[in-house]
């Protein structure tokens, strides 16, 4: 499996602000619930399983990017819309997030 991560995604996806208050959640860009949303159907995981998958892809690709929670991705699944062609020819070989 390939990753294939544009810069502009990993600027536009970062989450370096905080609401500042204790107990509250990182502010995600709507990018990065779409690409768990995507990374979720294509490979068919539960959350949990989804946020591990995508702080490993992360680390062993030496980016500074944290995966927004399950809880978080499950809320926001509501609202953003997500928008991909799924086809049926085998597995998966690369997945290509850009802007």
């Amino acid at each position: 499996m390939t990753f294939w991560i544009n810069d502009a995604v990993i600027k536009a996806s970062c989450c370096p602000n905080h609401h500042g208050h204790r107990g509250r959640r990182f502010i995600f860009a709507d990018i990065s619930i779409k690409t768990a949303l995507m990374i979720k159907g294509i490979f068919k995981l539960p959350l949990r399983a989804l946020e591990g998958s995508l702080n490993l892809a992360c680390i062993l690709m030496n980016v500074l990017l944290i995966s927004p929670t399950y809880t978080y991705i499950s809320k926001c699944s509501r609202i953003v819309e997500v928008k991909y062609l799924l086809s049926n020819r085998g597995a998966v070989a690369h997945v290509v997030i850009d802007t």
